[in-house]
Protein backbone atom coordinates (compact mmCIF):
# COMPACT_ATOMS: atom_id res chain seq x y z
CA UNK A 1 0.00 0.00 0.00
CA UNK A 2 1.23 3.68 -0.43
CA UNK A 3 1.38 6.70 1.17
CA UNK A 4 -2.26 8.72 1.02
CA UNK A 5 -2.59 12.42 1.00
CA UNK A 6 -6.35 12.68 2.12
CA UNK A 7 -8.53 15.44 0.65
CA UNK A 8 -8.81 18.27 3.28
CA UNK A 9 -12.35 19.49 4.30
CA UNK A 10 -13.47 22.76 5.22
CA UNK A 11 -15.17 23.11 8.17
CA UNK A 12 -18.46 24.40 6.33
CA UNK A 13 -18.03 20.99 3.74
CA UNK A 14 -17.41 18.54 6.46
CA UNK A 15 -21.24 16.86 7.39
CA UNK A 16 -21.54 17.69 11.03
CA UNK A 17 -23.40 14.46 12.82
CA UNK A 18 -24.60 16.51 15.54
CA UNK A 19 -26.84 18.20 13.22
CA UNK A 20 -27.42 14.69 10.99
CA UNK A 21 -28.61 13.06 13.89
CA UNK A 22 -30.19 15.62 15.69
CA UNK A 23 -28.00 16.32 18.39
CA UNK A 24 -27.96 19.92 20.20
CA UNK A 25 -25.06 21.64 22.17
CA UNK A 26 -24.55 19.33 25.77
CA UNK A 27 -26.77 20.62 28.04
CA UNK A 28 -27.83 20.61 32.09
CA UNK A 29 -27.81 17.85 33.08
CA UNK A 30 -30.53 17.03 35.14
CA UNK A 31 -31.67 13.99 33.52
CA UNK A 32 -32.26 11.19 36.09
CA UNK A 33 -32.21 7.64 36.23
CA UNK A 34 -35.08 6.19 35.53
CA UNK A 35 -36.12 3.08 32.90
CA UNK A 36 -36.64 5.55 29.70
CA UNK A 37 -32.97 6.89 30.47
CA UNK A 38 -31.42 3.65 31.13
CA UNK A 39 -32.55 2.46 27.77
CA UNK A 40 -31.61 5.33 26.25
CA UNK A 41 -28.00 5.27 27.81
CA UNK A 42 -27.45 1.63 26.86
CA UNK A 43 -28.33 2.86 23.45
CA UNK A 44 -25.99 5.54 23.19
CA UNK A 45 -23.09 3.14 25.14
CA UNK A 46 -22.99 0.90 22.56
CA UNK A 47 -23.30 3.08 19.93
CA UNK A 48 -19.65 3.87 20.72
CA UNK A 49 -18.59 0.91 19.22
CA UNK A 50 -20.05 1.58 15.91
CA UNK A 51 -19.13 4.70 15.82
CA UNK A 52 -15.25 3.24 16.68
CA UNK A 53 -15.46 0.77 13.70
CA UNK A 54 -17.48 4.11 11.63
CA UNK A 55 -14.44 5.99 11.64
CA UNK A 56 -11.86 2.93 10.74
CA UNK A 57 -13.83 1.90 7.88
CA UNK A 58 -14.37 5.53 6.97
CA UNK A 59 -10.62 6.09 7.58
CA UNK A 60 -9.50 2.87 5.08
CA UNK A 61 -12.09 4.08 2.30
CA UNK A 62 -10.88 6.95 1.86
CA UNK A 63 -7.40 5.86 1.65
CA UNK A 64 -8.17 3.34 -0.56
CA UNK A 65 -9.92 6.14 -2.95
CA UNK A 66 -13.26 4.59 -2.66
CA UNK A 67 -15.44 7.94 -3.58
CA UNK A 68 -12.67 9.73 -1.44
CA UNK A 69 -14.52 13.05 -0.37
CA UNK A 70 -17.48 11.21 1.04
CA UNK A 71 -15.50 8.94 3.16
CA UNK A 72 -13.60 11.96 4.58
CA UNK A 73 -16.51 13.68 5.52
CA UNK A 74 -18.50 10.77 6.69
CA UNK A 75 -15.40 9.89 8.76
CA UNK A 76 -15.29 13.73 10.03
CA UNK A 77 -19.13 13.16 10.90
CA UNK A 78 -18.39 9.91 13.26
CA UNK A 79 -15.77 11.77 14.93
CA UNK A 80 -17.87 14.36 16.15
CA UNK A 81 -20.61 12.44 16.88
CA UNK A 82 -18.10 9.89 19.01
CA UNK A 83 -16.48 13.16 20.80
CA UNK A 84 -20.29 14.14 21.39
CA UNK A 85 -21.83 10.94 22.98
CA UNK A 86 -18.17 10.51 25.07
CA UNK A 87 -18.67 13.64 26.70
CA UNK A 88 -22.36 13.55 27.29
CA UNK A 89 -22.12 9.77 29.10
CA UNK A 90 -19.84 11.57 31.82
CA UNK A 91 -21.11 14.62 32.20
CA UNK A 92 -24.70 14.00 30.67
CA UNK A 93 -27.10 16.13 28.13
CA UNK A 94 -30.41 16.41 28.79
CA UNK A 95 -31.08 16.86 24.82
CA UNK A 96 -29.62 13.18 24.68
CA UNK A 97 -31.98 12.12 27.68
CA UNK A 98 -28.24 11.27 29.42
CA UNK A 99 -27.67 11.43 32.50
CA UNK A 100 -24.53 11.80 34.79
CA UNK A 101 -22.36 9.02 35.38
CA UNK A 102 -22.26 8.55 38.88
CA UNK A 103 -21.11 5.06 39.41
CA UNK A 104 -17.31 4.52 39.98
CA UNK A 105 -17.29 1.50 37.78
CA UNK A 106 -18.58 3.16 34.91
CA UNK A 107 -16.40 5.78 35.36
CA UNK A 108 -13.45 4.01 35.48
CA UNK A 109 -14.28 2.60 31.95
CA UNK A 110 -15.27 6.17 30.75
CA UNK A 111 -11.71 6.82 31.87
CA UNK A 112 -10.08 4.00 30.04
CA UNK A 113 -11.95 4.50 26.70
CA UNK A 114 -10.69 8.37 27.23
CA UNK A 115 -7.26 7.31 26.98
CA UNK A 116 -7.80 5.06 24.25
CA UNK A 117 -9.91 7.79 22.47
CA UNK A 118 -7.21 10.08 22.42
CA UNK A 119 -4.62 8.06 21.17
CA UNK A 120 -6.85 7.24 17.80
CA UNK A 121 -8.12 10.63 17.66
CA UNK A 122 -4.47 11.56 16.96
CA UNK A 123 -4.39 9.91 13.80
CA UNK A 124 -7.81 11.20 12.86
CA UNK A 125 -6.93 14.05 13.27
CA UNK A 126 -3.08 13.92 11.65
CA UNK A 127 -4.92 12.52 8.49
CA UNK A 128 -7.69 15.14 8.76
CA UNK A 129 -5.42 17.87 8.79
CA UNK A 130 -4.35 16.92 5.19
CA UNK A 131 -1.17 14.99 6.44
CA UNK A 132 0.56 12.31 4.53
CA UNK A 133 -1.01 8.86 6.08
CA UNK A 134 2.26 6.20 5.47
CA UNK A 135 1.56 2.22 5.91
CA UNK A 136 3.15 2.19 9.55
CA UNK A 137 -0.40 5.07 10.16
CA UNK A 138 -2.15 3.32 8.93
CA UNK A 139 -1.41 -0.32 10.40
CA UNK A 140 -1.35 1.29 13.85
CA UNK A 141 -4.62 2.99 13.59
CA UNK A 142 -6.13 -0.07 13.65
CA UNK A 143 -4.40 -1.93 16.45
CA UNK A 144 -5.51 0.90 18.18
CA UNK A 145 -9.26 0.86 17.18
CA UNK A 146 -9.23 -2.99 18.00
CA UNK A 147 -8.11 -1.76 21.56
CA UNK A 148 -10.48 0.93 21.55
CA UNK A 149 -13.66 -1.49 20.66
CA UNK A 150 -12.40 -3.70 23.60
CA UNK A 151 -12.53 -0.58 26.10
CA UNK A 152 -15.83 0.25 24.86
CA UNK A 153 -16.94 -3.12 25.22
CA UNK A 154 -16.43 -3.22 28.42
CA UNK A 155 -17.90 0.39 29.27
CA UNK A 156 -21.01 -1.65 27.69
CA UNK A 157 -20.65 -4.17 29.91
CA UNK A 158 -20.24 -2.21 33.32
CA UNK A 159 -23.39 0.35 32.45
CA UNK A 160 -25.77 -3.15 31.72
CA UNK A 161 -24.34 -4.41 34.86
CA UNK A 162 -25.45 -1.31 37.31
CA UNK A 163 -28.25 0.09 35.57
CA UNK A 164 -29.83 -3.25 33.81
CA UNK A 165 -32.11 -3.71 36.85
CA UNK A 166 -33.74 -0.14 36.34
CA UNK A 167 -35.30 -1.84 33.31
CA UNK A 168 -37.40 -4.05 35.57
CA UNK A 169 -37.29 -7.86 37.10
CA UNK A 170 -36.45 -8.49 33.92
CA UNK A 171 -33.94 -6.06 33.24
CA UNK A 172 -30.96 -7.85 32.60
CA UNK A 173 -31.84 -9.98 30.32
CA UNK A 174 -33.35 -7.12 28.35
CA UNK A 175 -30.63 -5.06 28.97
CA UNK A 176 -28.60 -8.16 27.45
CA UNK A 177 -31.27 -8.16 24.25
CA UNK A 178 -30.52 -4.97 23.68
CA UNK A 179 -27.25 -5.02 23.63
CA UNK A 180 -27.45 -7.46 20.96
CA UNK A 181 -29.52 -5.62 18.79
CA UNK A 182 -26.83 -2.74 19.20
CA UNK A 183 -23.76 -4.95 18.58
CA UNK A 184 -25.47 -5.93 15.12
CA UNK A 185 -25.03 -1.91 14.10
CA UNK A 186 -21.15 -2.33 15.08
CA UNK A 187 -21.02 -5.71 13.08
CA UNK A 188 -21.97 -3.88 9.89
CA UNK A 189 -19.76 -1.07 10.09
CA UNK A 190 -16.77 -3.52 11.08
CA UNK A 191 -17.40 -6.08 7.56
CA UNK A 192 -17.67 -2.73 5.79
CA UNK A 193 -14.15 -2.26 7.27
CA UNK A 194 -12.96 -5.81 6.55
CA UNK A 195 -14.17 -5.58 3.27
CA UNK A 196 -12.05 -2.47 2.46
CA UNK A 197 -8.91 -4.00 4.54
CA UNK A 198 -8.81 -6.90 2.11
CA UNK A 199 -9.72 -4.74 -1.05
CA UNK A 200 -6.66 -3.12 -0.13
CA UNK A 201 -4.43 -5.90 -0.02
CA UNK A 202 -3.95 -5.14 3.95
CA UNK A 203 -2.62 -8.19 5.76
CA UNK A 204 -3.49 -11.15 2.96
CA UNK A 205 -5.22 -14.34 4.29
CA UNK A 206 -5.27 -13.09 7.85
CA UNK A 207 -8.20 -10.27 7.05
CA UNK A 208 -10.35 -12.69 4.36
CA UNK A 209 -10.42 -15.43 6.96
CA UNK A 210 -11.72 -12.41 9.79
CA UNK A 211 -14.16 -11.00 7.36
CA UNK A 212 -15.66 -14.56 6.69
CA UNK A 213 -16.33 -14.94 10.31
CA UNK A 214 -17.10 -11.60 11.02
CA UNK A 215 -19.84 -12.33 8.01
CA UNK A 216 -21.01 -15.62 9.28
CA UNK A 217 -21.82 -14.10 12.99
CA UNK A 218 -23.71 -11.06 11.74
CA UNK A 219 -25.89 -13.08 9.33
CA UNK A 220 -26.65 -15.56 12.38
CA UNK A 221 -26.84 -13.20 14.72
CA UNK A 222 -29.77 -10.91 12.62
CA UNK A 223 -31.68 -14.98 11.56
CA UNK A 224 -31.85 -15.42 15.62
CA UNK A 225 -33.19 -11.58 16.39
CA UNK A 226 -35.96 -12.64 13.96
CA UNK A 227 -36.69 -16.42 14.72
CA UNK A 228 -35.77 -16.41 18.30
CA UNK A 229 -32.35 -18.48 19.35
CA UNK A 230 -33.59 -19.19 23.24
CA UNK A 231 -30.87 -21.50 23.95
CA UNK A 232 -28.32 -18.15 22.91
CA UNK A 233 -31.05 -16.04 25.01
CA UNK A 234 -32.50 -14.47 22.49
CA UNK A 235 -36.29 -14.27 22.57
CA UNK A 236 -38.48 -13.56 19.25
CA UNK A 237 -39.10 -9.97 18.52
CA UNK A 238 -41.38 -9.12 21.34
CA UNK A 239 -43.65 -6.76 18.87
CA UNK A 240 -44.74 -6.64 15.25
CA UNK A 241 -43.28 -3.55 14.32
CA UNK A 242 -40.01 -4.86 15.94
CA UNK A 243 -40.34 -7.93 13.90
CA UNK A 244 -41.47 -5.88 10.73
CA UNK A 245 -38.15 -3.75 11.12
CA UNK A 246 -35.89 -6.47 11.27
CA UNK A 247 -37.20 -7.62 8.13
CA UNK A 248 -36.53 -4.56 6.30
CA UNK A 249 -33.17 -4.61 7.86
CA UNK A 250 -32.40 -8.08 6.46
CA UNK A 251 -34.01 -7.41 3.25
CA UNK A 252 -31.10 -4.14 2.95
CA UNK A 253 -28.69 -6.72 3.73
CA UNK A 254 -29.40 -9.25 1.11
CA UNK A 255 -29.18 -6.47 -1.07
CA UNK A 256 -25.41 -5.76 -0.78
CA UNK A 257 -24.04 -9.50 1.14
CA UNK A 258 -22.65 -11.01 -2.72
CA UNK A 259 -20.40 -8.21 -2.25
CA UNK A 260 -19.00 -8.96 1.19
CA UNK A 261 -18.86 -12.72 0.41
CA UNK A 262 -16.94 -12.36 -2.82
CA UNK A 263 -14.15 -10.39 -1.05
CA UNK A 264 -14.23 -13.05 2.00
CA UNK A 265 -13.84 -15.60 -0.66
CA UNK A 266 -10.56 -14.11 -2.43
CA UNK A 267 -12.21 -12.33 -5.27
CA UNK A 268 -11.49 -8.73 -6.19
CA UNK A 269 -14.96 -6.57 -7.31
CA UNK A 270 -15.01 -3.09 -8.99
CA UNK A 271 -14.68 0.49 -7.64
CA UNK A 272 -18.58 0.97 -8.39
CA UNK A 273 -19.31 -2.25 -6.84
CA UNK A 274 -17.54 -1.48 -3.99
CA UNK A 275 -19.18 1.96 -3.93
CA UNK A 276 -22.84 0.50 -4.22
CA UNK A 277 -21.99 -1.96 -1.23
CA UNK A 278 -21.02 1.08 0.98
CA UNK A 279 -23.91 2.82 0.43
CA UNK A 280 -26.04 -0.34 0.89
CA UNK A 281 -24.24 -0.66 4.34
CA UNK A 282 -25.66 2.80 4.88
CA UNK A 283 -29.22 1.88 4.55
CA UNK A 284 -29.13 -1.23 6.48
CA UNK A 285 -27.31 0.85 9.68
CA UNK A 286 -30.63 2.92 9.23
CA UNK A 287 -32.86 0.45 8.89
CA UNK A 288 -31.12 -1.64 12.02
CA UNK A 289 -30.99 1.48 14.42
CA UNK A 290 -34.58 1.79 13.86
CA UNK A 291 -34.63 -1.52 15.06
CA UNK A 292 -32.85 -0.78 18.01
CA UNK A 293 -34.75 2.04 18.85
CA UNK A 294 -38.13 0.59 18.46
CA UNK A 295 -36.53 -2.43 21.12
CA UNK A 296 -35.41 0.84 23.52
CA UNK A 297 -38.73 2.18 23.64
CA UNK A 298 -40.65 -0.78 24.39
CA UNK A 299 -38.74 -1.69 26.87
CA UNK A 300 -38.37 1.81 28.95
CA UNK A 301 -42.47 1.98 28.15
CA UNK A 302 -42.68 -2.00 29.38
CA UNK A 303 -41.04 -1.16 32.78
CA UNK A 304 -42.48 2.11 33.14
CA UNK A 305 -45.97 0.94 33.43
CA UNK A 306 -46.63 3.15 29.96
Amino acid sequence: MTTLKFPKIAPAIAISSVLALGIAAPAAAETTVNPHSVAVHIEHVGNQRMLSERMAKYFCFARSGIDPMKSVQRLSSAIDTFDTIHVALIEGDDDLEIFAETSPQVKQAWDNVDLMWASTRTYYDKALSGTLVTDQDFDRLNKLTLELDKRVNDMVTQTRAVYATVLGEGGIGEAHLLDLYNRQLMLSQKVAKEVCLVQSGYKPGDEEKELAETIALFENSLAAFQEGFPIGGVPKPPTPAIKDQLAVANEKWQQVRLTASTVASGNAVGLSELAEFVEGTEVFLEEMAEAVHLLAEFEAGTNSGS
